[in-house]
């Protein structure tokens, strides 16, 4: 029997395909998938009333497995760590607060309006242009890294 190495990764049930497809790219064989309902309710006491408070979980755990004797594993493990370590954009929020501050502020001498606008200009819009161009060289390299995987298929 052939050794192995086995990992497994919680991922969100919308992305259950899309993941499974992306490791088997990576050599990657599907051992298991398991979905994951957890729901968990308490009691919590606010001022002078008591509320019920009920928190959900919804996710799919899959497991991996991958046998250690493939040829070119160093190669596949290495585009494997440089696929999975390449930088996330951080987007900024459109409203730093909530919107219903800059409503309000806007009746009060449309001043929420004037504070939002220098907002959006001066911080706003070139932190997503920022995180445009970082997240355009991310998908770059993606490409990249899958275009050389394909030749250990």
């Amino acid at each position: 029997m052939a050794r192995t190495e086995s990992f497994s990764v919680q991922v969100h049930p919308n992305d259950e395909q899309s993941q499974i497809q992306l490791m088997q790219k990576f050599h990657w064989s599907l051992l298991n998938t398991q979905e994951i309902k957890v729901t968990d309710s308490h009691l919590e006491k606010r001022g002078d009333s008591i509320y019920s408070v009920t928190n959900s979980e919804h996710y799919i755990k899959l497991a991996f497995s991958r046998e250690l004797d493939l040829p070119n594993l160093a190669e596949i493990k290495e585009l494997e760590n440089k696929y999975f370590s390449l930088q996330h954009p951080k987007y900024p929020k459109l409203f730093p607060v909530s919107f219903w501050v800059f409503l309000v502020l806007a009746f009060i001498y449309g001043a929420g309006i004037v504070i939002w606008l220098i907002y959006f200009f001066a911080y706003y819009q070139p932190k997503k242009n920022e995180a445009d161009e970082i997240n355009e060289r991310k998908m770059k390299r993606q490409n990249e890294i899958m275009n050389e995987l394909k030749k250990f298929n």
